[in-house]
């Protein structure tokens, strides 16, 4: 066996040699919780209400149509155009 070989067995069996395995704790032990167990458990999560939300108050396309129509001119629509890709880029 090689020195490159022997080294490759000892870095195998390093880990092994080095893991020191404890006894599992008596059974009395297991039976009664620790007080930091107890004292650590979360409260139970309540399930949020759902928003209310009134549809009829809702803003749609058509309440801004109106607006639109008074600031969009044919001169002054590539700039608005520019402007709100700005806008949308910049999210």
């Amino acid at each position: 066996m090689n020195l490159y070989g022997a080294l490759a067995l000892a870095l195998l069996w390093l880990p092994l040699a080095a893991c020191d395995k404890k006894d599992a704790p008596a059974s009395a032990d297991l039976a009664k919780p620790s007080a930091t167990a107890e004292a650590t458990a979360a409260p139970p999560v309540m399930a949020a209400a759902p928003p209310v939300v009134d549809v009829d108050t809702l803003p749609v396309e058509e309440d801004f149509e109106a607006d639109a129509e008074k600031e969009l001119t044919v001169a002054n629509l590539s700039a608005k155009l520019d402007e709100l890709d700005k806008e949308i880029s910049a999210l």
